[in-house]
């Protein structure tokens, strides 16, 4: 059985819209897995989002895991600092 990554592009550069449509993503969808494109927002929103998500995908799939995709080697290097378990960088 192969094990498929649900694609979740967010593209938003509005940080209270992008959250609403990842919580309403991980509500509707089974998803334990998912990747997200975080490259559209600014630094400080993209670390919003990635955190509040992260604790909010966790509190649903402890064992998941959230993929990110991030343009900027800025948001690289805080995301690699901070100890969140449940994302990649991809």
């Amino acid at each position: 059985m192969q094990n498929t990554i649900n694609k979740f592009d967010l593209k938003i550069r509005n940080f209270s819209s992008a959250l609403d449509e990842i919580k309403s993503f991980v509500d509707k969808f089974d998803c334990p897995e998912f990747s997200i494109d975080l490259s559209s927002l600014n630094i400080i929103d993209a670390m919003k989002v990635l955190m509040l998500s992260s604790a909010y995908h966790y509190g649903r799939y402890p064992d998941g895991r959230i993929f990110c995709r991030c343009m900027s080697d800025e948001i690289i290097s805080l995301i690699e600092g901070v100890a969140i378990s449940n994302f990649e960088l991809i």
